[in-house]
């Protein structure tokens, strides 16, 4: 590790390992030991509440890691290509096909920019886009593409950060993750705090990517869950979840739960509300499945 490096983990355990303890309880020694395997997250880990985070969340259920834990194997990486296209099909419901946004509503309509085919994020509130129609078990196309990042920020998680939210409630993330890690149930391709992408099929910034997205609605009877959300999704045509069984709704840095909720809600596309995360959509369009 050359000097400049060693500098960064100092300073970033510097900062870090009192908040840390004084908060959590994490062993400055295991702090030390992720920053000196991992010089790249020792920024990021000078931040206390990202540490805490990413180090000291729930534990997850069934499973040896906590939420949003960094120490999780990182997906290997895949390569894609370049192209992107998946014309609806006769029964599809066309939600956006780059001229207005009349399928959509909005408390912040006006922080979405409508321009050469494809809608964009404001970066300046956090907010969602949400379809008029509501769905329960539904088929997604959805192509995205992150914004170049010529300052990289210090934390990776802000970077070309958005979402896609079947019901409004269980997001498939968006991120730029072709060349920076962050904690693995965060990535491109995750079902957000809960389940990492099988592998890691991004492109780089400002190439058009898609979501092939299958999603199984969870059943309720009264206040008791009958059966889970199940999710299934391609990134640039490679499997990233197989039939994944969620274990409630997104919640950032904590244990997901469900609630009942009715049979079909709207679909959501987040605004992660920073000037880092302009990310644009094109080409979007569901299909209605008959329940299983």
């Amino acid at each position: 590790m050359n000097t400049k490096i060693w500098i960064a983990v100092a300073a970033a355990c510097a900062v870090a390992t009192p908040a840390l303890t004084q908060d959590t309880g994490v062993d400055p020694a295991e702090l030390q030991r992720i920053i000196a395997e991992h010089p790249a997250y020792a920024v990021w880990l000078s931040d206390p509440a990202l540490a805490r985070l990413a180090l000291a969340s729930p534990r997850m259920p069934n499973s040896n890691w906590r939420v949003a834990d960094i120490r999780r194997p990182q997906p290997p990486h895949v390569e894609t290509g370049k192209a992107c296209a998946a014309p609806p099909p006769g029964d599809a419901d066309v939600l956006f096909d780059g001229r207005d946004l009349s399928k959509f509503t909005s408390d912040h309509m006006d922080q979405w920019t409508l321009k050469n085919g494809a809608v964009t994020a404001g970066g300046k509130v956090y907010n969602f886009l949400r379809t008029k129609a509501s769905y329960g078990d539904v088929q997604i196309h959805l192509e995205w593409k992150t914004p170049p990042q010529p300052t990289p920020p210090a934390n990776p998680q802000r970077r070309g950060n958005s979402g896609v939210f079947p019901m409004g409630l269980y997001e498939l993330q968006i991120l730029d993750s072709h060349s920076t890690d962050t904690y693995p149930d965060g990535a491109a391709g995750s079902i957000y705090s809960q389940a990492p992408p099988l592998v890691n099929a991004t492109r780089a910034p400002g190439v058009w990517q898609c979501y092939d997205i299958v999603f199984r609605a969870p059943k309720f009877d009264g206040d008791k869950l009958v059966s889970p959300a199940r999710m299934t999704a391609l990134l640039n045509g490679v499997l990233v979840q197989d039939d994944t069984v969620l274990i409630g709704a997104t919640i950032h840095g904590k244990v997901g739960t469900y609630a009942p909720h009715a049979a079909e809600l709207p679909l959501a596309i987040q605004d992660h509300g920073n000037i880092e995360s302009l990310v644009s959509f094109r080409n979007i369009w569901v299909r209605r499945l008959a329940p299983r």
